[in-house]
């Protein structure tokens, strides 16, 4: 596995960090966490980083799906804050780099969702004993996985959620006819213009450039038909509590979509924060990572 991912998230963390109240970050999960390609029953490796050090504690592990993409480890932050208190497994979806997606593999919703139950069973991990984090569209596998009666967490926290993928649907069909080559030249270039002229100097529109950037085309396109997925009905099936967390960042994250989101859940409730940055770096990561931990131990009944 190459930590090239990890490096040029470092060095954006250094430039995005406010020195006055934080330094850059220690990468502690990274450091500390085992990485590991995991094989699933279709004979597809998966990528998995990990910690199980508090193998005695009470505490639910927990199991974190980033959103759709080539990431570039945008919530190590986070981790690094979750991970003092609690197990941590970070499972990365198909459709990234990390991944060596092999030929004629599915790249799908229902695929990808039960790759996070193969990992779960083959770390030994019991899915009541644990509290799942997803964010943007990583929320769609986990609530398929929970619709699907495949696991059953304490709890869910949800990052960002819509009901359905809000892309310009015209574009991304566009983008599945256009050639490879046409796309990488091009089109990324036209994207990169236009992630500039949308959003303001600052870690956000770093971040997405850096994505924009690293993004392979040819698995994009493999993996593009997830976009037009819809959860309707597996949010109507979802049991256990869901928290969800929404900045109204922008209009592919907005508050409209999460309480649509919010009206279909049986037991959902929506916990506003006040930007992007408040979930990502410090000082707001800290406080963010203790909300989240405050939610479980109550789930959890842990005194």
């Amino acid at each position: 596995m190459s930590f090239d991912l990890i490096k040029r998230q470092s060095k954006l963390n250094h430039k995005n960090s406010n020195k006055k109240e934080g330094l850059p970050q220690d990468f502690l999960f990274f450091n500390k966490s085992t990485s590991e390609n995991i094989l699933m029953s279709d004979n597809q490796e998966v990528h998995v980083f990990y910690s199980l050090k508090h193998s005695n504690s009470n505490h639910p592990t927990i199991i974190f799906i980033q959103g759709l993409g080539p990431e570039i480890y945008s919530w190590t932050e986070l981790w690094d804050q979750l991970f003092v208190d609690h197990n941590l497994v970070v499972i990365d979806t198909r459709e990234k780099p990390t991944i060596d997606l092999k030929k004629n593999k599915l790249c799908t919703v229902p695929r990808i969702a039960l790759d996070i139950v193969e990992v779960l069973h083959y770390l030994k991990i019991e899915s009541k004993e644990t509290a799942f984090i997803a964010s943007s569209f990583g929320v769609y596998f986990v609530a398929h996985c929970v619709a699907q009666k495949w696991i059953d967490p304490i709890a869910c926290f949800f990052i960002g959620p819509s009901v359905q993928p809000i892309y310009p649907k015209i574009k991304t069909k566009l983008g599945l006819i256009l050639s490879t080559f046409l796309l990488e030249k091009v089109v990324k270039k036209i994207v990169l213009i236009y992630v500039k002229g949308k959003f303001e100097e600052g870690y956000q529109r770093n971040l997405y450039t850096e994505r924009i950037s690293a993004l392979d085309v040819k698995r994009w396109k493999y993996c593009s038909k997830m976009r037009f997925w819809s959860a309707l009905e597996d949010y109507k099936k979802i049991d256990c509590l869901v928290v969800i967390f929404t900045a109204g960042i922008d209009k592919y994250h907005s508050n409209e979509s999460a309480i649509k989101v919010k009206n279909l859940l049986k037991n959902g409730t929506i916990e506003p924060v006040p930007n992007y940055n408040y979930m990502r770096i410090k000082p707001g990561i800290i406080e963010f990572a203790d909300r989240i931990k405050k939610i479980i131990k109550k789930q959890a009944n842990i005194s």
